[in-house]
Parts: C-alpha cells; sequence; structure tokens
C-alpha cells in the first residue's frame, strides 16, 4: 500500500525550484577542480557510514532468524535447523568482510583510500546483496496466517498483521521502508502527499498513464508534452489511440504557455532537465505560475525528475485548485547511490489520490518486489545531497574542460547547462545539483552514426585503461564510476517517429562523469584524445 510519512521540514535552493529538504549538505570549497584532501574524506566518510547502518542491518538479520526459530520451536512448528545454521553463518562471514573492509578504508592513506573506494563500493554490495539473500530466503509472496505441521512464513509478527498477506499489495515492510526512506528525501509533508514505489522507471510512467486515462482524460483530450520527454514515454503517449499528443514549440515559458492557451490541454509533460544531448531546461516554478494564470480549469502537470535526482523543491510539486502536480522518478539511477542493484521506480501525488492510486498500483501489478526493495541502499538524506554535489562538479569540471580542449571544440560541440553557449545556464547556475552528464556531437553529422560513436567509447576504454583511469562502457547513469556510451534514443528508425524531436539528435555520445574527482583530468584526456581519434 502507499504511504505517506515523515518527513524532514525546511526547504533549501535556489529561485528556480532546485533544493531539497533539511538535512542537504553544501560542501564549503565543493566546486568544480576541489583539491583530492577535501573531497575524499568525504567520500570515506559517507561509505563508512554505510558500512555501519548495514552492520547493523546484518545484526537484526540475524536476531530475526533466532527470534524465528524460537517461535517455531514453541508452537510446535518444524525448523530445518541446518538451513538456520547456514543464514547465521552468511550473516557472521559478510559481518567480518565488511569490517575489515571498513577499517582498511579508513587507515589508508589518502592515495591509498582513492584506490580503495572501488573495492569497498564492491564490497558494501555483497554484503546488501546477502542481507537481502537472508531475509527473503524463508519469506513468502503469500505467507500464511496460521499453520498445523508446516511453515509458510518468515518471522513471528507477520502473523497478526491486519492486512492482506500479498506482496502485490505492496504492504510488505521492505517496500514501506523505501517508500518512507524516498518520501523524506524528497521532503514532502505527509499531509499532503503519498508515494509509492514500483518495479521500474517505466512502471512508474505506467501507473501514472492508468491513472490518466481513467480519471483525466477523455477520447478528443489533448496532451501537451515538452519538446522532449523520455523517449520510451514519449512512444507510450503517442500512441494511444483518441488522445491527441501535441508538442510543445519551444522550451521557454512564452513558448510553452502560448501552446496552452492554443491548444487547453488538459494533462501537460514536462521534465526539468532534457535526458538528451542538448540537455535543455525548464524554469518550473516560473512556468507553473504562469500556468496557474491561464488554464481555464484544473489541470494535470507529470513531472519526471530522473535526471536531476530528487532536486526539486517540495513547494514545486504542490497541487491546488488549479494544478495537479504528479512526480516521478526512475530510482535506478541517481537514488540507489550507484549501487545499481534492481530497476525501481516512484510515484509522488498529492494524498486525496492515495485510496485510487493503491488500487491502479495493485491492480496493474507493478510495485516493486519485495527482494528488490531489501536490494535498495539505505541511507540519510545528507549522504545523498553530498554525492550528488560532487557528481555535478565533476561534471562541470568535464565539460568547462572538454569545451576549452581545441582538439575537441574543433571536432564537435560540448553540451552541458553550466557551459556558457548553452541557453539555460542561467537555470544551471540556480542548481544545488543537476546533470551529471555531459554530451558530445560531432560537426561533421557521418561522425555521429553509432557505428563511429561506438569505435570512440572502445578508444576512450583504451586510452583510459593505460592511465589507470576507472570507466565503463554501457547505457544509464548515476555510478560511482565514468560510464560512457553511444546513446541512441531509439532502437530503430520506425521507433524515432513516434518521437518527432525538431531540436534534437538520435545519436550522439554520452559521457557520465561519477564520483571519482581524483581521476577526472585523466578522464578528460582520454575522452578527448578518443574523439578526435
Amino acid at each position: 500500500m502507499t504511504r505517506s510519512i515523515a518527513w524532514h521540514d525546511g526547504m533549501t535552493g535556489g529561485d528556480h525550484g532546485f533544493g531539497g529538504p533539511a538535512g542537504s549538505v553544501t560542501a564549503p570549497g565543493l566546486g568544480a577542480g576541489a583539491p583530492l584532501d577535501d573531497v575524499l574524506p568525504e567520500q570515506v566518510k559517507d561509505l563508512s557510514e554505510q558500512f555501519d547502518g548495514y552492520l547493523v542491518e546484518l545484526r537484526a538479520a540475524r536476531r530475526e532468524i533466532d527470534e524465528y526459530a524460537t517461535y517455531c520451536v514453541r508452537n510446535e512448528l518444524p525448523v530445518d535447523e541446518p538451513v538456520l545454521a547456514q543464514l547465521v553463518a552468511a550473516t557472521h562471514q559478510v559481518g567480518m568482510r565488511m569490517a575489515r573492509q571498513q577499517h582498511a578504508l579508513l587507515a589508508a592513506s589518502t592515495t591509498d583510500a582513492a584506490d580503495l573506494l572501488g573495492a569497498s563500493e564492491a564490497v558494501l554490495r555483497f554484503g546488501v546483496a546477502t542481507l537481502a539473500y537472508v531475509r527473503h530466503s524463508l519469506d513468502w509472496s503469500a505467507k500464511s496466517y496460521g499453520q498445523s505441521a508446516q511453515v509458510q512464513f518468515f518471522g513471528t509478527q507477520s502473523e497478526a498483521w491486519p492486512t492482506i498477506h500479498y506482496d502485490r499489495n505492496g504492504t510488505h515492510a521492505s517496500v514501506i521502508r523505501v517508500e518512507r526512506q524516498l518520501l523524506e528525501l524528497l521532503g514532502l509533508p505527509p499531509d499532503r502527499f503519498a508515494i509509492g514505489v514500483t518495479s521500474s522507471g517505466m512502471a512508474a510512467y505506467t501507473w501514472i498513464e492508468a491513472f490518466l486515462l481513467r480519471d483525466r482524460l477523455r477520447a478528443g483530450d489533448t496532451m501537451l508534452l515538452a519538446p522532449y520527454i523520455y523517449y520510451e514515454a514519449a512512444q507510450q503517449l503517442h500512441a494511444l489511440p483518441e488522445i491527441r499528443a501535441e508538442r510543445a514549440t519551444g522550451y521557454t515559458v512564452e513558448e510553452f504557455i502560448a501552446d496552452v492557451v492554443r491548444l487547453r490541454p488538459k494533462v501537460i509533460f514536462v521534465d526539468p532537465l532534457a535526458n538528451n544531448v542538448r540537455q535543455r531546461m525548464f524554469d518550473l516554478p516560473e512556468l507553473f505560475r504562469r500556468l496557474r494564470e491561464v488554464v481555464t480549469e484544473r489541470c494535470t502537470v507529470v513531472v519526471d525528475g530522473t535526471m536531476t535526482g530528487a532536486s526539486l523543491q517540495p513547494a514545486l510539486l504542490a497541487s491546488d485548485d488549479r494544478l495537479e502536480v504528479i512526480y516521478y522518478e526512475s530510482c535506478t539511477k541517481y537514488l540507489q547511490l550507484g549501487m545499481d542493484f534492481a530497476l525501481a521506480g516512484l510515484v509522488a501525488y498529492p494524498i486525496e489520490l492515495a485510496e485510487r492510486m493503491d488500487m491502479l498500483r495493485r491492480n496493474t501489478g507493478l510495485v516493486l518486489a519485495r527482494h528488490n526493495a531489501e536490494l535498495f541502499p539505505r541511507y540519510e538524506v545528507s549522504v545523498h545531497r553530498r554525492r550528488m554535489r560532487r557528481i555535478w562538479a565533476n561534471a562541470e569540471r568535464v565539460a568547462t574542460l572538454l569545451h576549452a580542449d581545441p582538439r575537441v571544440s574543433s571536432a564537435g560541440m560540448v553540451h552541458h547547462p553550466v557551459l556558457p553557449h548553452h541557453p539555460d545556464r542561467r537555470l544551471a547556475a540556480d542548481l544545488p545539483y543537476g546533470s551529471g552528464i555531459v554530451t558530445f556531437l560531432y560537426h561533421d553529422h557521418v561522425r555521429n552514426e553509432w557505428d563511429n560513436l561506438d569505435t570512440v567509447v572502445d578508444h576512450i576504454l583504451v586510452r583510459a585503461r593505460t592511465r589507470g583511469i576507472q570507466v565503463t562502457k554501457g547505457v544509464s547513469f548515476g555510478y560511482s564510476v565514468p560510464r560512457v556510451w553511444a546513446q541512441s534514443v531509439s532502437t530503430t528508425e520506425e521507433e524515432y517517429r513516434y518521437v518527432p524531436i525538431p531540436d534534437d539528435e538520435p545519436r550522439f555520445l554520452r559521457l557520465y562523469v561519477g564520483d571519482r574527482m581524483h581521476q577526472v583530468e585523466g578522464l578528460v584526456e582520454a575522452i578527448a584524445e578518443a574523439i578526435v581519434g
């Protein structure tokens, strides 16, 4: 069941609607090119706190096993003692491994600690996976309420729950824990907002679509889409029968409002930061202010914040009699702290929709699975904010250095919202953090074909290896290690026709910069050499 739960009161951020709840951290001096001695202690501290938290969880899991065994014996229920012994041993072994790695990280010199970040993250990831295995290997998706001579539950309190024991309902404790954590991260007050987690970012979109088609849209209605929204969502929207999906003329508030007045849409889709080569931005506070002035009936606005990682101010998501605001985000990117365990998504919406949205998520089967919820990292809001600021600083540094390199500028154009030629630089200046992605497009369009871009990516890896620089090749973003990819917004030209974006390019080089500030200069040089060939 979706929940609206406790939060941190207060907000921070600039005038353009970006910022976070209390607990956001602005680390002094953490700008582009900050010294390693300033950044690394923060990374080590945050990682050590993660180790501490999961060591506590492993001890709790062992107690849960002991209590379960005691309960079964007391109630004359069968217990497989070798299996329980194996689970207890697993908690002990992984706990010892995590404690050793944490000690090595804290005891290391600055240079050695930088080298240990990747290994420490891998050990932490193994610990989280083991915790999920231990807690869910004896659990059931539809656990029993009572039993005779057979066990179909794990835990001692579950038989007394006044809810239906069925994971698709979203009532498992691990799912509720993630929802509490993410509501706090977004800084949304529980008396005005509810939140639900889903099996992926696109599942979050599908949940919203199910609501819109049943409760907000009718045949012949119009939806207005920003010039770019995530291409898979755009494909779904353009394919809806009897619903008109129109693209906005441009990214300025004036252009968008003119389209609203002309088309009178029932629903609007808008992303704060476009996930494409040019990374255009919207001035959402001003757009929402103007929308409230011109709409003639209540309008539903759907916001996808995946590219900015929970950076919007809570007040921006507030609904009233003019605008109904629904927010969603893929939790597979920044919100998993780069650990990338499993797909996940979230939807936040006005509290008055909780019962209806609960029913729709249950009936469509979109809830985050309990095992994947257990894998979802536990962290404080401040840890996420600090990490995002480091990634943002890295992106600013990478973009600035590549843009200033005459070899790169003669070959093509670097794109990032902080660069002087970006049309939305003023909006980016007010961000506490934003895109960790730098994009590149060759002047010669022939060189933007996927095969050539893929070769450039391979050359980046070759040059990175010679320098000992961490980087991977693959889709997606949000990781601690930089990742490069020859991006294509669709797999076929047939699919691309559903995403007619006048200011976009279907293929480009995407450079996700990661959280390795001490390697930025070497990464930039590897990229520059590969680009010029």
